[in-house]
């Protein structure tokens, strides 16, 4: 009898173990598709309002692209007068808006610098289209183009066609917007972002040559968050980018890799949110639809489209 209560008795622990360990499996299997869900809608906030800054962008390149003093600047050589006419432009959307990181470039049919709002250097017929792959698919299919590209900056640009009467090709407009107004809508939902750039595409971005550095990678923006600055600077070891996040403190970080046009990861955006998912929201009740990125299960990894 003894022999068969021993025998009851291992084979009740066995289970009970069997049932304990795949309990724990299970739950860690759970806690982590909560994380991954988690992450996800906020990557999703994300990508929403890169997607909303690039739509505003390119509604505002198309408008000023039809505007008849541009198209006669061009046609005549003028530079003044489209130097007059962008710079009114910027003039209206701050005065309207309150936006003031807006920046307007005017590119002739050989893809040269004709005007900018921002500079004043000796800049008049530069030449852009060894390194500005957006403003040779614009000229080659006349159709307006957004996205994040890497130039002397590396920053949201929207080109659309400057065309005659005829449809014929006379040059460009470029709107240009850092990551400002994105990064302040994103604080609503209690996110912080810092973009960078990968440091072997500094020969092409030169003018981020003597911003701040994080590792390998060039902070992108001058206005930037420092203390979020100052958090990857004390763990660097997040740039390795072996995992789909990272905790710091009470702080998850996910690294969005970011693409240019033709470029694959020309640079992340750090995304940084609360660690603890019930105090930012219910991740089951808030639903936030985006078809602009992608998830690898995989590779564990969500790259921005």
């Amino acid at each position: 009898m003894k022999k068969f209560y021993l025998l009851a008795f291992v084979a009740l622990s066995t289970i009970l173990l069997i049932l304990f360990v795949f309990y724990n499996r299970y739950r860690s299997y759970y806690e982590e598709e909560k994380i991954d869900s988690y992450i996800s809608k906020n990557i999703d906030i994300l990508n929403n309002n890169l997607a909303f800054e690039k739509q505003y962008a390119l509604s505002l390149s198309h408008f000023i692209s039809l505007n008849s003093n541009i198209k006669q600047a061009l046609q005549l050589n003028n530079q003044a007068l489209a130097l007059k006419e962008i710079n009114s432009f910027t003039k209206d959307i701050k005065n309207s808006t309150g936006i003031d990181n807006i920046e307007i470039q005017v590119h002739t049919k050989n893809l040269e610098a004709f005007a900018r709002n921002w500079d004043n250097t000796n800049y008049f017929g530069v030449k852009l289209g060894g390194f500005r792959k957006g403003l040779v698919k614009v000229k080659n299919t006349k159709k307006p183009f957004v996205s994040i590209e890497l130039g002397k900056r590396l920053n949201i640009k929207a080109i659309s066609p400057i065309l005659d009467k005829q449809d014929n090709f006379i040059g460009s407009i470029e709107i240009i917007m850092n990551f400002k107004n994105v990064e302040k809508r994103i604080k609503k939902f209690e996110l912080r972002m810092l973009p960078l750039l990968d440091e072997k595409f500094i020969d092409i971005a030169i003018d981020l040559k003597s911003h701040k550095k994080l590792g390998r990678y060039y902070v992108v923006d001058t206005d930037y968050n420092e203390k979020l600055y100052k958090k990857l600077l004390e763990h660097k070891d997040v740039f390795t980018k072996d995992k789909f996040y990272y905790k710091i403190d009470d702080n998850i970080i996910v690294l969005v890799p970011m693409l240019s046009v033709g470029i694959q990861d020309v640079g992340v955006i750090i995304l940084c949110m609360d660690a603890d998912i019930s105090k930012i929201y219910n991740i089951n009740t808030k639903k936030i639809d985006n078809s602009n990125y992608k998830f690898n299960q995989n590779r564990r990894e969500v790259i921005i489209k």
